[in-house]
């Protein structure tokens, strides 16, 4: 996490109560385009999260996710967003994962969907699973089509995150 900071090349002195602002998904057509070198900066930096996101820090999945939809075309405004979210991160720095289980039998599931939140009306959508302690597994991800409801919407991210429950369960069941 630190190596992400001091990459961005940019002094955080500040931090963040949050990852990103409500806006995170909103793209302004006329923002401007970062010049080579930012962009070259913006891509490594969301490249090294997006490694530290999947392995320890599952809260920055929504905001990393998103960034990373952005590095072939990053604006200012993506920039500022990534700001935004090393300046979480600097107030989140020596937080701990725990994960625990109060019992193999018991993996609970959450899921959810941001209806029509993307420009091209798709909908957001994550999911996490538990043992009781902590998340074990969590995503978040634009749907790949779009829907007429927000309860088609999570319908549909339920058909999405379920086989990880799945394979989960099979894979505790082998072992």
């Amino acid at each position: 996490l630190n190596e992400a900071v001091i990459a961005f090349g940019e002094v955080i002195n500040k931090t963040a109560a949050t990852a990103s602002k409500p806006y995170l998904f909103n793209v302004r057509e006329d923002a401007e385009l970062l010049d080579k070198e930012k962009s070259e900066v913006f891509h490594s930096v969301v490249a090294k999260l997006l490694y530290i996101m999947k392995r320890t820090r599952p809260d920055l999945e929504p905001t990393v996710a998103f960034l990373s939809t952005r590095v072939s075309c990053s604006t200012v405004d993506d920039w500022n967003k990534l700001k935004r979210l090393l300046q979480f991160i600097k107030g989140t720095i020596n937080d701990k994962r725990i994960i625990g289980a109060n019992g193999l039998n018991d993996l609970l599931t959450w899921v959810d969907a941001a209806y029509a939140v993307h420009p091209n009306m798709r909908s957001h959508t994550g999911g996490c699973m538990s043992f009781g302690l902590g998340t074990l597994h969590a995503r978040s991800t634009k749907q790949k089509l779009n829907t007429k409801s927000s309860t088609e919407a999570e319908i549909v991210e339920m058909s999405d995150y379920v086989p990880f429950n799945i394979w989960l369960r099979m894979f505790l069941e082998e072992q």
